[in-house]
């Protein structure tokens, strides 16, 4: 057990689930190095558990999973947690994700906790007018607003979700990962790591490759699981490209896939951070993104990077082309800009360091 230290403070860090997401990773990479860590910290998930409980427990962390439907109208979860909160007695509650901020937020103020922080970990810009009102009033119980980028602190504001003097600005962090050779390819590998889900763009991506002269364009990796699995599966038969297009499902290390990458893909619309962004970045992967989000406050468009428009495939078409026509040696030399912008800003010890003085500032 990761017991009271030096600052004497429980934290209770809730998210939707404890699976492998990027949310889960993220506490995984927070607990790489318990010896950073100054304060007690217990998990908790609303939904079900995974990779990320097991990862967890086996640091020896308190995790608690009550595998309750998320959905936001399922209003009892408040109260169960309410009670598990005031039994545990924390000092400070943390919660990240949509679920966890909307049921985790009022348990806690149920549970009379002193502290309460959420965490805002995508673009709110998809939120309903009534969205808008709901965390509008969930964001007026907290304590402080995590946005995990600017970005996502601009949305907030404009929607007028949390007034600027509580939101403050945390990027992720990533740890970095072993080093991996790359497999010589005669053929140009493409690598792409995300949950298959609408909100990734699977699909553009897709079809933007099938666009491409079979001749050049090389193969195509996919990497993870979701809801939108069986449709792209669908798509890849009907376009012919079983042999190109590549699903290899979940995985554990996903960055033994993206080091075998010439560059990696991430087509999402609006994506909060990015942290498999910054996995590739590290592993001197040069990357070609949506453009959008909190990913241009970190790379810049053929410098450390190449982006294109996630609303359309032919500008993906041209941008994976421009890349197909370029000197290896000019691919990999974005590559290395793009692995000394991140493994600058993104460590562990900084992350742990900024979000315990949040702690502590409370």
């Amino acid at each position: 057990m990761h017991l009271n230290k030096k600052n004497n403070m429980k934290i209770l860090r809730l998210t939707t689930l404890h699976g492998f997401g990027g949310q889960e990773k993220k506490l995984i990479n927070f607990t790489e190095k318990p010896e950073l860590l100054t304060n007690e910290y217990v998990f908790a998930a609303i939904g079900h558990g995974g990779f990320a409980e097991q990862k967890l427990k086996e640091r020896g962390f308190k995790v608690k999973i009550f595998n309750l439907p998320i959905a936001h109208k399922n209003l009892k979860n408040i109260f169960i947690l309410a009670k598990w909160i005031r039994n545990e007695k924390p000092d400070v509650v943390h919660t990240a994700a949509s679920e966890a901020n909307f049921h985790g937020v009022l348990a806690a103020k149920l549970a009379g906790v002193p502290k309460i922080i959420v965490e805002e970990i995508g673009v709110p810009n998809s939120h309903s007018k009534k969205a808008q009102l709901v965390f509008r009033y969930i964001y007026k119980l907290t304590d402080k607003v995590i946005a995990v980028s600017k970005e996502v602190k601009r949305v907030l504001i404009l929607q007028k979700e949390a007034p600027e003097n509580k939101i403050e600005v945390l990027y992720n962090l990533v740890p970095t990962p072993k080093s991996i050779p790359k497999i010589k390819s005669e053929k140009f590998q493409w690598v792409f790591v995300s949950r298959l889900v609408p909100r990734k763009n699977t699909q553009t991506l897709i079809q933007a490759f099938s666009k491409i002269d079979p001749a050049i364009r090389g193969e195509l990796h996919i990497v993870g699981e979701g809801t939108e699995k069986v449709m792209l599966e669908t798509l890849v038969k009907d376009l012919k490209l079983e042999n190109e297009v590549i699903f290899h499902g979940f995985q554990p290390e996903p960055e033994k896939f993206i080091a075998q990458a010439d560059v990696f893909v991430l087509p999402a619309f609006d994506e909060g951070f990015g942290i498999v962004v910054i996995e590739a970045m590290i592993l001197k992967r040069a990357c070609l993104c949506a453009y959008g989000g909190g990913i241009p406050e970190y790379i810049t468009d053929k410098e450390n990077g190449w982006f294109f428009n996630p609303y359309s495939v032919d500008d993906l078409v041209a941008k994976m082309e421009y890349i197909l026509s370029l000197d290896p040696e000019i691919i990999e030399k974005i590559g290395l800009m793009a692995h000394q912008t991140a493994s600058e800003r993104f460590t562990i010890e900084k992350y742990v360091e900024k979000l315990e003085k949040i702690y502590s500032s409370l």
